[in-house]
């Protein structure tokens, strides 16, 4: 059955003008694996594989070469104008040549705009930064120009307060179908929504330069990969496989390239199990990037106040999120040893009402109100500003990555495990609150019914002597279906290890990594020297986004 899915970015207030959407894959289209026959090499097996498209009325409308050499199969997106995608999943599962198909899915990114101003645009800038100890790190590295991380979203714009950091020769648009990997002058860099530029501050805003904000790593090289496109906030997950199939060709070119985190903070919610997902194309892209064993996979958990890895039990009183029944991808992936799944807290250690949570999630972030870069061409806003305010998991999520960027400048020859062992054990534990997913939910669910009821006595359908009799069995049919969350004890915390310490972490790293040693990148960590504001030149904004 086809229908809405979500992605977990979400900016709240104003929306943006979106196409109207209603199907869970692009329909005509399917993603499938293909069996290499013994003693051909991959390349020459290609051919069969457009041969066999053939046979059921579709061709191959993209292959994903690197990915297929490091699994040892095929991976490629077929379309048909005659077929629809579950006939062309159906005829394919029916080849002895084909290992699984799936849909083409969507994920989306959803709506976000301008609020108030704040009153006092330097107050406590840097709590995120400050609340995983990132300053005391500072005092040994505040990272290093041979460190790269990969925020793969909505692009990242050339802001005057990344632009040293950005790896321009990497960058990447998705968009652009080419079989050619070095596409410098593609818009990677056209970031109408906002998103990932936000997202790459955070990581990596220059420090210690006098202007607006500082990231966890001061130093750091940024490869932005851009997956959405400039009109609208959807994506099929093909962008998604064609940048872990970038990745992963980087990766094989550039054996002695230190890629500490690739940043995810967008994702789907479908309805398929994580068991079966490992059948599915979309989780075996995931898997064979994770095979090089060469960097992180950090994931934002999502905002729907949601136990990830686990079915929803209810759809989504909104009806524009999720229904019964939907999981949460790429963060309820099994299987990937270096996937981390990231929730939110608040600034006074609280559980954020959106972050999701879980045994799943592995460890909390700062992901409430947190400033970093911005986009001043990103569409929907009231002002162009270069500096906001944003909340979400997805501002958890880049925390993580940063982190893990900065233990690499220290210790580089440290491995993927090692180092999302350091940051797993080295959280702590004591900041990892209870969640209480939906209870705000049952107020405005109530208020919803409650305004459905008056314009039903103003009609005259329901009597008005009947109006609080109503309205009570509203709210405890309401109460009724969220009671599962009310019943929460030691499995209703935000994460599994609690909130990311990156001091711990750089100690627990220290122990590990047999002949690490710290370096300095050659700047001290001062009061004022991490988060700056620009005066004058640009405009900051507070937004409500979550990610």
């Amino acid at each position: 059955m086809k229908r809405k899915i979500f992605a977990l970015s979400v900016f709240a207030v104003m929306i943006l003008c979106c196409p109207a959407f209603s199907e869970t894959y692009a329909e005509g289209e399917a993603l499938a694996v293909f069996r290499v026959p013994e003693g051909v090499s991959v390349s020459a097996a290609g051919v069969n594989v457009a041969e066999s498209a053939g046979e059921i009325g579709a061709s191959v409308a993209e292959t994903y070469e690197t990915l297929s050499e490091i699994e040892g199969k095929i991976f490629v997106l077929v379309r048909s104008s005659s077929k629809t995608t579950e006939q062309l999943i159906s005829d394919l599962k029916k080849r002895p040549d084909v290992i699984t198909a799936s849909p083409n899915y969507y994920a989306k990114r959803q709506s976000f705009s301008a609020s108030e101003f704040p009153n006092d645009p330097s107050a406590d800038l840097c709590w995120g930064l400050k609340a995983i100890n990132a300053p005391d790190v500072w005092e040994v590295t505040t990272g290093s120009e041979n460190i790269y991380a990969c925020v793969v979203d909505s692009g990242v714009y050339k802001h005057p307060d990344l632009t040293d950091n950005i790896a321009e020769e990497y960058g990447y648009n998705t968009q652009t179908v080419s079989g050619d990997y070095d596409l410098r002058n593609v818009s990677w860099d056209s970031d109408f929504i906002g998103h990932g530029t936000h997202v790459a501050g955070t990581i990596g805003a220059v420090g210690n330069n006098n202007i607006g904000v500082a990231g966890v790593n001061w130093n750091v090289k940024l490869i932005p990969i851009r997956v959405f496109d400039n009109k609208n906030a959807f994506e099929t997950i093909n962008f998604e496989i064609r940048a872990l199939n970038y990745i992963a060709n980087l990766l094989r070119k550039n054996p002695d390239l230190k890629l500490a985190a690739l940043n995810f903070s967008l994702g789907a919610a479908l309805p398929v199990t994580p068991e079966e997902m490992q059948s599915d194309v979309y989780y075996m892209a995931y898997q064979a990037l994770d095979s090089l064993n060469r960097t992180l996979i950090v994931v934002a958990a999502g905002n729907s106040g949601i136990e990830t890895g686990t079915p929803v039990l209810f759809d989504d009183p909104s009806g524009s999120e999720f229904k019964k029944g939907d999981y949460f991808y790429p963060a309820s992936f099994t299987g990937l040893n270096n996937l981390i799944v990231v929730g939110a807290v608040a600034s006074d250690d609280t559980a954020p009402s959106f972050t999701n949570w879980g045994e799943k999630v592995d460890i909390a972030a700062p992901g409430v109100d947190i400033l970093s870069t911005y986009s001043p061409i990103a569409i929907g806003g009231r002002n162009p500003a270069m500096y906001r305010y944003a909340s979400g998991t997805s501002m958890a999520a880049p925390h993580v990555t940063g982190a893990a960027a900065l233990l690499m400048s220290a210790y580089p020859d440290a491995t993927p495990g090692q180092i999302k062992t350091a940051l797993l054990e080295g959280a702590n534990k004591d900041i990892n609150p209870l969640v209480y997913p939906y209870e705000g939910f049952v107020k405005d669910l109530v208020a919803e019914r409650t305004q459905y009821l008056d314009s039903e006595i103003e009609m005259g359908i329901v009597a008005p002597e009947s109006r609080d009799a109503e309205i009570a069995k509203i709210t405890r049919n309401a109460e009724e279906l969220f009671a599962t969350y009310k019943q929460l004890d030691g499995t209703g915390r935000v994460s599994r290890t609690g909130l990311l310490d990156v001091k711990a972490s750089y100690e627990l790293l220290g122990k590990n990594v047999r002949g690490g040693s710290s370096s300095s990148s050659g700047c001290s960590a001062g009061v004022g020297a991490a988060v700056v504001i620009l005066a004058g030149a640009f405009v900051i904004v507070r937004v409500k986004f979550r990610a």
